[in-house]
């Protein structure tokens, strides 16, 4: 099919993306990207809405408005659907700024920038669908393994990241990464109370205070320097 061609559409309207030729353009691989995010994000709408007990390809098809054959092209099962997923959720936490910029600023700044950050990922009514895929993969062994190895290349990754935006402090390396375990445990529950009580649950208060404890932790190391 040329460029700039209609395209072509299954009996339903959705639409369809078949394989791009080897030799096909830029066009093509662009469509081909947007049409994986796309399927993307409606598993993780689906996940919000109806559950991990109630997705199917078909439903995640039918919400991307695109044909099955497009989705199976991108993904061959739920579970390689749900590693897409928690995928796209834990690259939502990568920092979006230096690591020589946050060194640059007040120790408090930091800590609250990077509390934000998280709370806008872990805080989304989006962050329901990486609960969900949780809760499947603990009777998946499969998936739960696949995962594993996923996550820990994230989390040592920002393990060290976070290290290095703290060097300032006086602590030991796997004392600043139980910090940063503590400040995302606590990000979590907050985020579940949230989802047990509807978005009129007033966390603000239980943000701040983490805040201030980690603020509080962190500068008296570095004052032990002195």
């Amino acid at each position: 099919m040329k460029d700039g061609a209609q395209k072509k559409r299954s009996p339903k309207g959705a639409i369809s993306d078949p394989p791009a030729a080897p030799n096909g353009g830029h066009l093509k691989q662009e469509r081909s990207i947007e049409t994986r995010e796309r399927l993307i994000h409606a598993a993780i709408r689906l996940l919000r809405e109806k559950g991990h007990s109630n997705f199917s390809t078909m439903a995640v098809a039918e919400y991307a408005d695109v044909s099955r054959g497009a989705l199976q092209y991108h993904f061959k099962s739920r579970d390689e659907i749900f590693v897409a997923v928690r995928r796209k959720i834990a690259e939502s936490l990568d920092l979006d700024i230096s690591i020589s910029y946050m060194l640059a600023l007040p120790l408090s700044e930091r800590v609250a920038r990077i509390i934000q950050h998280y709370w806008n990922t872990i805080g989304s009514v989006d962050y329901v669908a990486a609960i969900e895929i949780r809760l499947y993969e603990r009777f998946n062994a499969t998936v739960h393994a696949s995962l594993m190895a996923e996550m820990t290349r994230f989390s040592e990754q920002r393990n060290r990241d976070w290290v290095r935006i703290f060097a300032d402090a006086d602590l030991p390396s796997d004392e600043l990464v139980d910090l940063r375990r503590f400040m995302l445990d606590t990000l979590r529950g907050i985020a579940l109370r949230q989802i047990e009580e509807g978005r009129t649950a007033k966390v603000e208060r239980q943000i701040a205070m983490l805040s201030t404890t980690l603020i509080a932790l962190l500068q008296a190391s570095i004052k032990n320097q002195s």
